[in-house]
């Protein structure tokens, strides 16, 4: 027999009938008479539209028979892809409809326009009906080629459908617009508000709005202003709120929001929305003052405490690592009545582990969880990396059991954490342990699993087994990316499996920038230097600054100060900042080397970029200069540092202090020509404005005091000071009792000397030359006696 249509559709109604409560049956099993030749259908001039009109009273027995119908191969013709859209649009299943249209544009062999569907359902529809019918219809097919992402073709939808006498819907318009600003097409958007007159459709509040968004995104905020003047809506208006913040201008928002205030246009709801935009704006601004500001003046306004708002600020202040302030925040909400939520404790945790406060997060949880505040998967999850990150994964296990007790499902991200901790720890196999738990939770490993298995492996030093992780990733359909060869190379290289990341690294097809910087950075990891140097050398595009600084400190620490130099270079080339860290590191390293003359020129280079160097550096070169004997310069930069407000601490004072008083013509040891009267008066400014500064002396600055009474021969002094420094709490070092042994020994006094030599002994500190020396003259002179 041959395949018949109506023969279906006559079976799946008895089908129907004897299984109410199923929709969709085999052909197989309603025609078993059907043999395998007559898989290949042809159907010839079959009246679809009879039947599907016969199934008008069931639209989704006419569905399943349509789908029988494409299980055999055989396609509809316009006219009955007409029918079926009008008898779904009668029934208002409008997901169905949606469903149908957009397999109706992705059928490349429908043999037919898309757009000829309008022309065929304004001849089919009844007269009443037609013009709302068309207006339904022509707005799905626009929705249909939206959510296909093809926008072109759904403007052109609203436009061949005016031609064909159909005025589309606004509403239709707004989704397109607003789908497009989604995807970045805010130009698309002002120019089809442009021609909503020739469509002929007016725009209405939520038209203006849309537009006021597409404008503010463009950074077009004067002609988003000037919209505004055309639509008393207020949603329109918190639109342009939040496109100033968006765009920086967080002040002018809040004098809008003043202005509606006064006028009496924004109220309750849509103050609270507008009052919150603007204090995300100054969060992003870093401008948390101003945001805090903001919630006083909700406060005064009757709203609060706001928890979105509050959240804002407390998770900017994480973001800054100011816990203090955050946590002073707060409590001050609190107090006032705000309710915590996960999000605000997923911040602070989060913000702890951060700064490496691994301890604290997890005693904050702690205290969080035994206040009942519901804690979900991510602050679960804060708590996983901070006891994995301290060796603790067995117990990182158990709270997941805890967490999976309380009804959260684990996700991919918990299980992926908890693996990162196995495979810190080396625990290798528990990692795969617990991938075969994730999967029988019905949890698949995603690229980021793979890439954490496949690091810890390697990092692991387990060079063959991490491949094979990597080949099983591509194997189950997931595609590595550069993260993961990345994780890669720099694993290898740290378990100093060289030769193998570098073969890993030319098996790499398409090698990208970040997969050489990997390398750079992993020769780094290995001590191989020079090697990463030649490679980075190579190269002739920008790098990560992680980069650019682990190369650069490497070759610091090994003494190829002429290669760091280059480092730096080749980031001034391309426009990337070293920092003063890097600028810090490369003036203390010329330093050492007495060379004051690239330092002062790096030491201005650094200024004259913008950068201001902070305390370290200017006391390194303040020091460098005193240890020249050029103190003018020294003194010169000292002064520049104060102007700069930036403040001398106590080693900054120690180093002018101990040189100023070795220049002293009263020191017996040191001959200088300089006028004593004039260094006399500058050390005592110096210790003046030491004093002054309320700085509290340390163990060095006690012993340049110490060793300067010594040599004079103030040994009453020497021991006062000596006194008054264990009294502070600090404890004297070698250094100390040297200059106060040697310069007992040097006035004679055998036994003042033989009492500090004595207390030394008792210490665990190993002698200096000088005190060997002092403790043989000890001795010489004691056999004298």
């Amino acid at each position: 027999m041959r395949f018949s249509p109506t023969m279906l559709l006559s079976q799946l109604r008895l089908g129907r009938r004897a299984a109410s409560s199923r929709r969709f049956f085999a052909v197989s099993a309603l025609s078993p008479n059907l043999s395998d030749s007559e898989q290949h259908l042809k159907v010839g001039n079959f009246d679809f539209n009879r039947v599907l009109n016969s199934s008008r009273n069931d639209p989704n027995l006419a569905l399943s028979f349509l789908g029988q119908l494409k299980q055999h191969g055989v396609s509809l013709n316009v006219n009955a892809y007409a029918t079926l859209v009008i008898l779904l649009s009668s029934w208002g299943l409008d997901r169905k409809l949606d469903s149908v249209l957009v397999e109706l544009i992705g059928n490349e062999k429908r043999g037919f326009c898309v757009m000829d569907l309008i022309a065929s359902i304004g001849e089919e529809a009844e007269e009443d009906k037609r013009s709302l019918l068309l207006v339904r219809v022509s707005s799905a097919l626009a929705k249909a080629y939206v959510s296909l992402r093809m926008f072109d073709e759904a403007i052109d939808v609203l436009f061949q459908s005016n031609r064909l006498g159909c005025v589309p819907s606004i509403k239709a318009c707004n989704f397109l617009m607003n789908r497009l600003i989604e995807f970045g097409k805010t130009d698309m958007v002002v120019a089809l508000f442009r021609q909503l007159k020739q469509l002929g459709l007016d725009a209405n509040g939520y038209t203006y709005a849309i537009v006021v968004k597409a404008l503010c995104r463009k950074g077009d905020l004067e002609a988003a202003a000037k919209l505004l003047e055309m639509t008393p809506i207020v949603f329109a208006y918190t639109t342009f709120i939040e496109g100033l913040c968006a765009n920086q201008k967080t002040e002018q928002a809040v004098v809008l929001v003043k202005e509606l205030i006064d006028m009496k246009a924004l109220a309750g709801n849509d103050l609270e929305t507008a009052y919150s935009m603007v204090v995300r704006g100054f969060c992003n601004e870093m401008k948390i003052e101003a945001a805090e500001s903001v919630i006083l003046e909700m406060e005064k306004a009757g709203i609060g405490p706001n928890v979105y708002a509050c959240s804002l600020i407390i998770d900017r202040h994480c973001k800054n690592m100011n816990l203090p302030e955050a946590m002073g925040f707060l409590n001050a909400m609190l107090e006032k009545g705000l309710k915590l939520n996960c999000v605000i404790v997923s911040s602070i945790l989060q913000c702890h582990c951060k700064m490496k406060e691994y301890m604290e997060a997890l005693q904050k949880f702690k205290e969080f969880k035994d206040r009942k505040i519901f804690l979900d998967r991510v602050c679960y999850n804060v708590a996983f990396d901070a006891l994995s990150k301290l060796g603790r994964v067995e117990e990182a296990i158990e709270l997941l059991h805890e967490m999976m007790d309380k009804g959260m499902v684990p996700d991919v991200i918990n299980y992926t954490t908890l693996l990162d901790g196995y495979c810190l720890r080396g625990k290798v196999v528990d990692a795969l342990d617990l991938i075969d738990d994730m999967r029988g939770s019905g949890i698949s490993p995603d690229v980021i699993t793979y890439t954490v298995l496949a690091g810890g492996f390697a990092r692991n030093g387990h060079a063959k087994e991490a491949l094979v992780i990597y080949e099983t990733m591509k194997a189950e359909g997931l595609k590595p990316n550069a993260v993961t060869h990345n994780v890669m190379i720099e694993g290898l290289c740290s378990a100093r499996k060289i030769e193998e990341a570098e073969d890993f690294f030319m098996s790499l097809e398409n090698k990208c920038p970040e997969n050489y910087c990997s390398l750079v950075k992993g020769y780094c990891e290995s001590g191989l230097s020079k090697k990463a140097f030649r490679l980075f050398i190579e190269q002739e595009f920008p790098m990560r600054k992680s980069v650019y600084f682990k190369l650069f400190t490497n070759l610091c620490i090994e003494g190829y100060l002429d290669k760091a130099l280059a480092v730096m270079e080749r980031m001034w080339v391309y426009g990337i900042e070293p920092g003063r860290s890097m600028y810090g590191i490369m003036i203390g390293e010329l330093c050492r080397l007495n060379n004051a003359t690239e330092a002062q020129l790096l030491f201005d280079t650094m200024v004259t970029r913008g950068l201001i160097p902070n305390l370290i550096t200017y006391t390194i070169m303040i020091h460098t200069y005193c240890r020249l004997n050029e103190l003018q310069k020294a003194d010169d930069l000292f002064e520049d540092m104060k102007q700069r407000g930036i403040k001398p601490d106590v080693v900054t004072y120690t180093v002018l202090l101990d040189k100023y008083l070795k220049l002293d013509p009263e020191h017996h040891e040191t001959s200088c020509s300089v006028r004593g009267e004039v260094r006399k008066r500058k050390t005592s400014e110096v210790w003046r404005e030491f004093t002054a500064a309320g700085i509290g002396l340390d163990v060095v600055c006690y012993t340049v005091l110490i060793d300067r009474q010594c040599k004079i021969h103030n040994l009453e002094y020497a021991t006062k000071l000596f006194d008054r420094m264990i009294n502070s709490g600090l404890e004297p070092d070698m250094v100390t009792y040297t200059a106060l042994i040697s310069g007992y020994c040097r006035k004679g006094y055998i036994d003042k000397a033989v009492t500090f030599f004595t207390e030394l002994s008792r210490k665990d500190i190993s002698p200096t030359g000088d005190l060997v020396a002092a403790a043989v003259k000890i001795a010489t002179l004691n056999e004298g006696l």
